[in-house]
């Protein structure tokens, strides 16, 4: 058997041990007023004894009654009322002593086999570490509540899990952004350490390639930090989305000018609840990932609508998007085609971003079209009550 050595603290104490005390409370007081009660009316019923009325009924004649003193008839009766009273009252107190004692040893055995199934999933829950995660806890036959509480603990684990696979493979994909460039940084400095002699023309390459690595490096810490700072930002601005959405297009004209990409929005306005630089960030990756992904001579055209939400549809005129990376495409660091990813300057993070600032806004996006001729991503969010 298993003993348990806490101070007698109540901020220490075991819940056995707190039901028991509990409980031993609730039993100790009803003996006592049980006790209380039931002595003072035997006391009484013996203090009454003072006068005798004894009823005769001779035969054939009216009954006389004849009151006859006690203490005449026995001259120790008080003393032997007061021993009795005496004996009763340390019986009852005996009585009631074990009764106590007995009943707060049962209580103690039955809240520790009540308890059990808690204790058990106690030191199943401190076993669980970081690596076990996957493992979920047996679910007791019991249908009770420490059996849904089991089946909610491994929902959470499961939760857990998820989560600490998503940030491990972040912080891998992450790792491997940040050492690419590096490693290209790197190798070309040693490169063009070894060499006695250098021609204008490779120092100019070399500080061509460090402004290209170094400026992508810039941008990937710079999406990195965006993406751990958004549950601080204050999301409780009035945004017009079409007045962002021609802010968005103002910006980008030079990039889409460049591709030779039209940028066209149509008619059409929501309003929504929320943080201007985020959503301003939201729609900005979405119509530059649509102009980098572009035909050249495409176009990019912006619509708004509402329905039960409001609903900002960016559609492209590239190539499309496979059914199996619709998904996808939303997760960081997932490229379509890597190679040309990588030509675009793109870390994989644009789309992910974009799914994070809807997620913090109770929206969502998603792929709504896609096919040869293109493909329309929708930002869907909650339309701000008046």
């Amino acid at each position: 058997m298993k003993f348990y050595s806490e101070k007698l603290s109540p901020r220490r104490l075991s819940l056995q041990w707190r039901l028991t005390l509990l409980i031993s409370g609730l039993v100790i007081t009803a003996c006592a007023l049980m006790y209380f009660f039931i002595s003072r009316s035997a006391v009484t019923g013996l203090e009454g004894i003072s006068d005798y009325v004894v009823l005769v009924t001779p035969d054939n004649s009216n009954p006389i009654s004849i009151n006859v003193d006690p203490k005449i008839l026995i001259p120790d009766l008080e003393n032997q009322i007061q021993n009795t009273k005496n004996i009763f009252l340390f019986q009852s107190m005996i009585a009631t002593g074990i009764i106590i004692l007995l009943s707060s040893i049962c209580t103690w055995f039955v809240t520790r086999r009540a308890l059990a199934p808690l204790r058990r999933f106690s030191d199943r829950i401190s076993q669980v570490q970081a690596q076990n995660l996957s493992e979920p806890l047996e679910v007791p036959l019991s249908e009770d509540e420490i059996s849904r509480l089991t089946r909610s603990f491994n929902d959470m684990l499961a939760r857990l899990d998820n989560a600490f696979s998503a940030q491990k493979q972040f912080v891998a994909s992450a790792a491997h952004e940040l050492r690419t460039p590096l490693a290209v940084m790197q190798t070309n400095l040693e490169v063009f350490y070894k060499k006695p002699e250098h021609t204008p023309q490779e120092y100019d390459r070399l500080f061509t390639m460090l402004q290209e690595q170094i400026g992508r490096l810039s941008h990937l810490a710079e999406i990195l930090l965006d993406m751990t700072g958004l549950q601080t930002v204050e999301r409780s601005d009035t945004i017009s989305l079409a007045a962002l959405t021609e802010e968005v297009f103002c910006d980008l004209d030079p990039v889409a000018d460049k591709h030779q990409i039209r940028l066209i929005q149509t008619e059409g306005d929501c309003t929504v609840t929320g943080s201007y630089i985020l959503l301003y960030r939201a729609v900005y990756n979405l119509v530059e990932n649509a102009i980098k992904y572009n035909r050249p001579s495409g176009s990019v055209t912006v619509s708004i609508h509402s329905a039960e939400s409001a609903v900002l549809e960016v559609t492209d005129t590239g190539i499309g998007i496979s059914p199996e990376n619709q998904e996808k495409i939303f997760d960081p660091f997932y490229r379509v085609d890597k190679s040309r990813s990588r030509a675009m300057g793109g870390a994989g993070l644009g789309l992910a971003l974009v799914s994070e600032i809807a997620r913090q806004h109770k929206g969502q996006v998603k792929v709504t079209q896609s096919s040869e001729k293109g493909s329309t991503i929708a930002l869907i969010l909650p339309i701000a009550i008046p």
